[in-house]
């Protein structure tokens, strides 16, 4: 049954399993090939993997299957948004808009698109600029989620708030250097890794994330469609 293939799916999506998650929503597609939904979802699954074109082709196959439902515009304009290709998100987000002006995921979505496009509309840094002005971009919260080293942070208010406060000004990454949470973010961002903790350090961490382990889901369930 499509329905099994598709709770399947996002069993696997919420616990990460990405490759697993497109693997059953293919499933629940090739049984049920005009679900709006399963598209949206494997789309989903598809940008949490950086395969931004595969995340394009079914986030148009559900704007083609629903053209009246604003979540398939807000998986198009992430799917730009992964491809740099930030003038056609600002449209994809606007037309969403249209559909739902108050939908909160389309209107962050366009800001990001926005700024990003302004940015990518800049002079070019010169060499040697530092490089966590591109790390803290509109792709940066779709990567800490997709990470199973930071996604249970992105359930932390604290945590959240900083990135916020560095994803507006980089400059304000010096503030929080000593935070262990940031400096792994930091690692995921920029592909580097960090020898920052102790062992005692370690298991703490590791005890926190344990307790938030649940709690660390939600977010990652909250990108599906239900």
């Amino acid at each position: 049954m499509a329905d099994e293939a598709k709770a399947k799916g996002n069993a696997a999506f919420s616990a990460g399993k990405f490759n697993d998650a497109v693997s059953h929503f293919t499933d629940a597609i090739n049984l049920a090939p005009t679900n709006h939904v399963l598209y949206s979802n494997r789309s989903a699954a598809y940008a949490s993997l950086n395969k931004y074109s595969e995340a394009l082709s079914d986030a148009q196959k559900t704007v083609e299957l629903k053209p009246d439902w604003g979540k398939g515009y807000s998986r198009l304009g992430a799917a730009y948004t992964g491809l740099h290709n930030y003038s056609d998100a600002v449209s994809a987000y606007k037309k969403g808009l249209e559909i739902e002006p108050n939908n909160e995921a389309l209107k962050s979505g366009l800001a990001d698109a926005e700024a990003a496009l302004a940015r990518s509309s800049r002079p070019r840094a010169a060499p040697g600029a530092s490089p966590f002005g591109e790390a803290f971009g509109p792709e940066m919260w779709v990567r800490l989620a997709s990470d199973a080293s930071t996604r249970e942070f992105l359930q932390q208010p604290d945590f959240v708030k900083m990135m916020q406060d560095i994803q507006k000004s980089p400059n304000n990454l010096n503030l929080y250097l000593k935070d262990q949470r940031v400096m792994q973010a930091l690692g995921v961002l920029l592909n580097i890794k960090f020898q920052t903790r102790g062992a005692e350090e370690d298991a703490e961490c590791h005890r926190h994330r344990m307790v938030g382990r649940r709690r660390g889901r939600g977010l990652l369930r909250q990108m599906l469609s239900q």
